[in-house]
């Protein structure tokens, strides 16, 4: 073994680079991947409701009942009418 490398620097070389390079993508490698988080049911039926209209897609523009889910919601998000 000794001899190969007296004979052949550039193959010394070669081989430094290879292991110095096989290092680095180990440590820029990232680790496990970030869990994604689970998606919780709605609490409220008012979230239930929002959540089976965004289901519907374009079908939601079209049904009343989400009409007035979308329309609870703008009033509770803006407080439009709340005194508090």
């Amino acid at each position: 073994m000794r001899a190969l490398f007296r004979r052949d620097p550039l193959g010394v070389a070669a081989v430094i680079i290879a292991i110095c390079a096989i290092g680095a993508a180990v440590l820029a490698s990232p680790g496990a991947p970030e869990p994604v988080p689970a998606v919780r049911p709605p609490t409220s039926p008012a979230s239930a409701e929002l959540a089976r209209c965004r289901n519907l897609g374009e079908a939601g523009g079209a049904d009343a009942d989400c009409h007035a889910a979308w329309a609870e919601s703008r009033r509770r998000f803006f407080g439009v009418g709340d005194p508090s």
